[in-house]
């Protein structure tokens, strides 16, 4: 087997660019935008419970579904589809067993080094309760949210962004730290301890996008390592 099928992705020259430059500046403007704006909402958040989280819910889909429809409409811009975000699709059963156990040892490798990150950064408590479901729909909403995150967040910031940068630096390990980076800041509402380990998971999730060629195991992890955060699992 030669080095570059045992690599993947990484043995890739660096790719074309899917959109403009410029629109990945608005892209950004767009992120930082929204981190703001997210950072604001976790800092005034009523302390007395509200009625229900579903319509955030759906406003956090919806601003998935936004991301995904700028990328979409940069990438068409330039002749391509989001199949081409999405990256390499299962050409046969054994691809397909592949991604799926990639996606499965991603989610443990993830939820077994949580104690390390405890002890090289201490307890932490995360701004994220006001985002927790309470209830038995809030809790199928929740399931919701996190399939709409894995898949919109990878398409994004792995499918366009790592893809982006990968082409505009020709340095995969650059590309790599400065989407896990940007990904991070999105989280900073959750303060700087969970938002380092974000920027940790995002740049997990690059690698795996690189090596795979592919976001597909990626969203799958992200999607479950999601849906068990929301439960405390």
């Amino acid at each position: 087997m030669s080095w570059r099928k045992l690599a993947g992705g990484f043995a890739d020259a660096p790719p074309p660019p899917l959109a403009s430059v410029r629109h990945l500046r608005r892209f950004l403007y767009i992120s930082v935008g929204i981190a703001v704006g997210m950072l604001l909402q976790a800092r005034n958040a009523s302390p007395a419970p509200v009625a229900s989280k579903i319509p955030f819910y759906f406003m956090l889909i919806a601003v998935e579904a936004f991301f995904v429809w700028f990328v979409t409409m940069g990438v068409k811009a330039r002749g391509r589809r989001l199949l081409d975000v999405v990256g390499r699709r299962w050409p046969n059963l054994v691809d397909a067993g592949t991604d799926i156990v990639v996606a499965a040892g991603t989610v443990a490798f993830l939820k077994f080094s949580k104690p390390i990150l405890f002890y090289f950064l201490g307890r932490w408590a995360s701004n994220t309760g006001f985002l927790l479901p309470k209830s038995f729909p809030e809790s199928i909403a929740w399931i919701a949210v996190s399939l709409a995150a894995g898949f919109c967040e990878e398409a994004v910031y792995r499918g366009y962004l790592q893809r982006q940068l990968w082409s505009l630096t020709k340095s995969l390990p650059l590309a790599l730290a400065l989407q896990a980076m940007i990904f991070a800041c999105g989280h900073i509402y959750q303060g700087w301890k969970p938002a380092l380990v974000t920027a940790i998971y995002g740049l997990i999730f690059g690698l795996v996008a690189a090596w795979r060629r592919s976001i597909i195991p990626g969203a799958i992890a992200h999607a479950v390592v999601d849906i068990l955060g929301g439960f405390r699992l």
